[in-house]
């Protein structure tokens, strides 16, 4: 069965499995179906019924996955999308799942993957507050954790007390010390800038 004689799906359109399949095989230069399956070791006739929307098991979605080079993630993705109810597509659409996520969600979704459970609690709660705060307020937060990073260790031990009073809600004195603490920095900064010039 040749490849050509398959519908192939426009970009707007949702990868099917088989759609995902069958670009694989053009991909990896194979002319057809039984080619294919006999270079890469598989039943032709299963496979040649996944090629036209038939939608195995999960282990050989995997091993179709890992032979052709698809992303083992995206295939399962798409085969439990075809396979779920039609009220229930819609929550495949969330950002996560989009087919062509952008690179910015990729590395999301990497340094999830990296995260340990303690980590990923964390990540959940700021995401929580992102998700019910503005945009300016957001803007703001990013910008004061860059800052906390560009800061020279003393001043960050006196900004970590602060925020461990305010935790605790205890006396803001240290409110003093900090200020104390940014004004030497300032001046050293300043110092070290005077003593540049010519």
């Amino acid at each position: 069965m040749a490849i050509n004689s398959r519908k192939v799906p426009n970009r707007d359109e949702t990868k099917t499995v088989a759609c995902m399949v069958r670009e694989a095989i053009e991909r990896n230069g194979f002319r057809d179906v039984k080619e294919c399956a006999r270079s890469i070791k598989v039943p032709y006739d299963l496979f040649n019924k996944v090629v036209g929307g038939h939608i195995p098991k999960d282990a050989q979605l995997l091993d179709y996955a890992r032979k052709l080079k698809i992303d083992s993630r995206e295939l399962i993705l798409a085969a439990y999308k075809e396979k779920a109810p039609e009220e229930m597509k819609k929550y495949f659409n969330s950002v996560l799942l989009l087919e062509d996520h952008n690179s910015a969600v990729r590395e999301v979704v990497d340094l999830m993957d990296s995260l340990n459970t303690d980590q990923l609690e964390e990540l959940r709660h700021v995401v929580r507050l992102i998700r019910s705060s503005s945009r300016e307020y957001c803007r703001k937060a990013v910008a004061l954790l860059d800052l906390y990073q560009q800061m020279p260790g003393d001043l960050s031990d006196h900004f970590d007390a602060l925020i461990m009073l305010a935790l605790r809600n205890e006396s803001l004195a240290g409110l003093k010390a900090f200020k104390e603490a940014v004004d030497h920095q300032k001046s050293a900064v300043t110092g070290r800038r005077g003593r540049l010039r010519p």
